[in-house]
């Protein structure tokens, strides 16, 4: 019997299972109960680098700013653990000297990731990676 490597693993180099619009849905539905509704703009699973940097650039000039970061990215995560795709996309690379510091916005449930700090922006300068695996970490409804 062949298996078909599967969406949202390290096989398909973690490819969402499912489509931006449903993921966006179940992103915001989440950040409606937890998260500010002035931080709502950031519950969205932005991918592309220059627009994710934009949103985070954004929140940290609203009144959203740090504090709320760690709801949304409990809301992104719906949960779930998703430090090996975020290892695998290099997010504790040796190169952005931050150590596994970044990993623990992979998993904000199990890592008890608490208050953002100026301390995290190269995790932040990152958002596009943390919310790709996040997507992808989606594989059932």
């Amino acid at each position: 019997m062949l298996l078909l490597p599967k969406c949202g693993t390290a096989d398909l180099s973690y490819q969402p299972c499912t489509s931006k619009t449903v993921a966006n849905k179940l992103f915001l539905a989440c950040c409606e109960q937890f998260v500010a509704p002035e931080c709502h703009f950031l519950c969205q699973y932005e991918t592309d680098h220059a627009a994710a940097k934009k949103l985070i650039l954004q929140s940290l000039n609203s009144r959203c700013g740090l504090k709320s970061l760690s709801g949304v990215l409990y809301c992104a995560s719906q949960n779930r653990n998703n430090q090996q795709c975020c290892q695998d996309l290099d997010l504790n690379s040796p190169q952005l000297l931050v150590g596994s510091r970044c990993l623990r916005m992979c998993d904000p449930g199990g890592s008890q990731l608490g208050r953002l700090t100026k301390d995290d922006a190269t995790c932040l300068y990152n958002w596009n990676v943390i919310m790709y695996c996040h997507h992808s970490g989606i594989r059932e409804m």
